[in-house]
């Protein structure tokens, strides 16, 4: 994996800070020519690592957290950790504005090209 796709799943901008966060987390950093790469099992292994040592802290089932999380079930992973995923939202939205005379006649325009 290139740096420049770590910084960019860390959210980083700056190259140096990617850098110093390899080597803070033990993240080896291989240069070749002017690419420099990390190895993507690490950075998997890493996060792995945080993520299990969070459901161990956080929830009292860890194990059914964590099996889910290798199992990639994304259903069962929000439902073991307490976040169903099947909330009701509502569909219906109303104007709390009065619309203006120009945007009115925008949106029956739009309505009746529709």
């Amino acid at each position: 994996m290139k740096l420049s796709e770590l910084a960019a799943l860390l959210e980083y901008n700056d190259m140096r800070s990617v850098t110093n966060w390899c080597k803070n987390n033990g993240i080896l950093v291989a240069s070749m020519g002017k690419a420099k790469y990390v190895a993507s099992e690490q950075i998997e292994n890493y996060f792995d690592s945080k993520f299990k040592r969070f459901a161990n802290h956080n929830y009292s089932n860890p194990q059914i957290v964590i099996n889910a999380y290798e199992a990639d079930s994304k259903v069962e992973l929000s439902e073991s950790m307490g976040m169903p995923i099947n909330k009701k939202i509502k569909k219906n939205y109303t104007a709390k504005k009065e619309r203006s005379k120009a945007a009115q006649d925008f949106l029956n325009s739009i309505n009746k090209t529709a």
